[in-house]
């Protein structure tokens, strides 16, 4: 048990304080947080309550920082939980395998306080995604559902957010694709223009059969 013998503000942030014991400074916490557990100088601390103090004080910022992450658009768990964990740093030397454990378990706190208050929903954000990349990027189902699972999403809610999204058809999706680059191709003489269009699908994700009726498509649509 230690003894309170010094409270300052930090200087870049007034609205934390740095908390020292015996003499020695022992971690910073916010100004609200001193108040609710009526910190002051002369007051005896058990490391367990220490310990605990700490570890809300990270879990509060951590809080904050994944909501200012995820203001600025829908984020998968994934993405949520690797951006807390580049944040803290853990593969810095001089970090304890203590402290990088008790970072990893905070992180895990946060998500799924995040989740119980619904701010981190993998089929939410499935379907948000898929419905971006239909309307400003379309691409194949194949592509989209690689990106998916590279999000983290469950291999099931991909493929129900799959059959979801069948009402518009792979062949629908490519000539959206196709005719952002048909301009810059329709120059082009007829072998270059199939060439060039068909390997810019095939890069978005499509199936050669489909490819093959898009470009068809257009090249008929070109010779008109």
């Amino acid at each position: 048990m230690g003894k309170i013998t010094d409270i300052t503000f930090q200087k870049k942030d007034p609205k934390r304080v740095n908390i020292s014991i015996d003499g020695e400074f022992a971690f910073g916490l916010s100004v609200e947080a001193k108040f609710l557990n009526k910190l002051a100088v002369g007051k005896s601390l058990p490391q367990a309550q220490v310990n605990k103090l700490v570890e809300s004080d990270q879990i509060e910022r951590l809080i904050n920082k994944a909501l200012k992450f995820l203001s600025f658009r829908p984020r998968s768990e994934k993405e949520v939980r690797d951006y807390l964990l580049r944040k803290g740093k853990i593969g810095e030397i001089g970090k304890s395998d203590t402290e990088k454990t008790q970072y990893e378990k905070s992180v895990e706190k946060v998500v799924q306080k995040l989740k119980n208050l619904d701010q981190i929903n993998d089929k939410e954000f499935a379907s948000w995604l898929v419905e971006q990349r239909k309307r400003f990027r379309p691409r194949g189902n194949r592509l989209i559902k690689a990106e998916l699972a590279q999000k983290g999403i469950d291999k099931d809610i991909i493929n129900e957010i799959a059959e979801e999204n069948n009402q518009e058809s792979e062949e629908e999706l490519a000539i959206k694709a196709a005719q952002k680059k048909y301009t810059s191709y329709k120059k082009l003489n007829t072998n270059e223009f199939r060439t060039r269009l068909g390997q810019y699908l095939a890069r978005r994700g499509f199936d050669w059969g489909t490819i093959k009726k898009v470009v068809d498509t257009l090249e008929q649509k070109e010779l008109k």
